[in-house]
């Protein structure tokens, strides 16, 4: 994983014409960042993106209404028309046409819009999906730093511990070396007079505890 840091520029060039899903919409992208949060370079495009779903979203909708609204009119126009005639038009029926022809500019410039909405969605989400490849990459190198020197710990604390527990060993057999000899040489009832008042004495761990 270790090696020199990779470009946005490599990045992009490297995601040309791939189909990038659209990250903001996937929890496991949000996962990503459950330790730390999200940069704030991130943050801001994720804002970005979300802006262009809910234009996307107001686009479609207002399109709808604009289509529900020119076919009410269309209807009034074909009634008033059936009522009036040719050379007699109504008041209510010039107005009907010109809300129509507002109302096509307004589906023009909409449908325009929303065929831009993709393109611009696209470059966000690709600038994101740059944004965190580099943010997990990152991450990686520095867990496997962490990682490392954990490792590096462990060895030579377990070097540590067996050392200890080589001289623990060692004490240990001398201790028991020192009594038998103690034994042999005072004989068993002298040893067990000194081992009284030895047992009564508090040890070194005994005495720094009760002092705590």
């Amino acid at each position: 994983m270790g090696g020199r840091k990779t470009t946005n520029h490599e990045f992009q060039t490297a995601l040309q014409g791939k189909k990038i899903p659209l990250v903001i919409l996937d929890p496991k992208w949000h996962g990503l960042f459950s330790d730390d949060g999200k940069p704030r370079s991130i943050v801001k495009l994720e804002k970005k993106a979300n802006e262009y779903l809910k234009k996307q979203a107001r686009l479609n909708q207002d399109i709808k209404d604009l289509k529900n609204l020119k076919e009410k009119l269309m209807k009034n126009i074909m009634a008033n028309m059936e009522e009036t005639e040719e050379e007699q038009e109504s008041v209510r029926l010039r107005e009907d046409r010109r809300l129509i022809s507002e109302i096509n500019v307004k589906l023009r410039q909409a449908y325009a819009d929303l065929e831009e909405l993709p393109k611009e969605l696209d470059a966000v989400n690709e600038a994101l999906m740059v944004e965190s490849m580099e943010y997990c990459y990152e991450k990686m190198r520095a867990n496997e730093i962490e990682s490392e020197a954990i490792r590096k710990w462990l060895e030579k604390t377990r070097e540590e511990v067996k050392q200890k527990a080589a001289r623990r060993q060692t004490v240990q057999d001398k201790n028991r070396e020192i009594y038998s000899y103690m034994h042999d040489i005072f004989g068993a009832d002298i040893i067990d007079i000194f081992d009284l008042t030895y047992e009564k004495e508090p040890t070194q761990k005994e005495e720094e505890e009760r002092q705590s």
